[in-house]
């Protein structure tokens, strides 16, 4: 119940928390836990807002929906931070930096280089995809997400691209790197670029129900993001 509102509630907290604080997607350290902590604390919140707002409206909740709420909201967490010109492995002359990423469940990253994914997280086999992940639960002890969230880091030279997404399109994908030839895996992710430009919602859509019908991608909302890193931001971050 309510998993729109709350995944909405963790991308905007994870997206402030680690722009503000660079450390947050590191580890489950201090600001990450901050965090998750900051978090629950808003999702409190709206769902004491949420039930006055019921009851002034004369609907107050009714006893299957107190129990929903009461066990709460789950989603997936994925947040990567961006940081340009910091230490890194890259070559002399090379412009680049270095990232950072959290993950909760099986929403994945992908780190292109050229037409090469050069790594990803935090699934690594396309066989490990089930259909019962980990979840970012809205009543979930601080501690204890911070025992089950992943965390990694590396270099990315500019040019670099990073994609995001969730569960059904990043297994489809992941098997695609594992079993494609390196043609056949160019062609996927030129398809994928332009997918990600304005204007292609659409045609993107109609690739994906042909891919549903085709059996090769499970039937699942879809999320994908397309990070280019081929420009330096004003003030080091992104």
């Amino acid at each position: 119940m309510f998993a729109r509102t709350w995944s909405g509630m963790i991308a905007w907290r994870a997206a402030r928390g680690s722009y503000r604080v660079p450390d947050t997607l590191r580890g489950p350290g201090a600001s990450f836990r901050h965090c998750i902590t900051q978090l629950a604390g808003r999702w409190g919140n709206w769902v004491s807002s949420y039930i006055e707002q019921r009851v002034s409206e004369g609907r107050p909740l009714q006893w299957y929906e107190e129990a929903k709420l009461a066990s709460g909201a789950f989603a997936t967490l994925l947040a990567l931070r961006l940081d340009y010109g910091c230490a890194m492995q890259v070559n002399e002359g090379e412009q680049g930096g270095f990232w950072s990423a959290a993950a909760l469940g099986d929403s994945c990253l992908f780190q292109v280089r050229g037409q090469q994914v050069i790594s990803h997280f935090p699934i690594k086999s396309s066989a490990n995809f089930g259909i019962s992940p980990s979840l970012l639960g809205s009543n979930a002890n601080p501690d204890l997400v911070c025992r089950r969230t992943l965390f990694d880091n590396g270099p990315f030279k500019e040019g670099d691209e990073f994609f995001l997404m969730t569960d059904a399109l990043a297994a489809w994908f992941l098997s695609a790197v594992e079993t494609s030839s390196t043609s056949e895996l160019e062609e996927v992710l030129d398809q994928l670029r332009v997918f990600s430009r304005t204007g292609n919602r659409s045609t993107f859509a109609t690739w994906l129900s042909s891919l549903r019908v085709a059996g090769v991608l499970r039937n699942d909302d879809i999320t994908f993001m397309h990070i280019c890193t081929s420009g330096r931001s004003g003030d080091g971050n992104s």
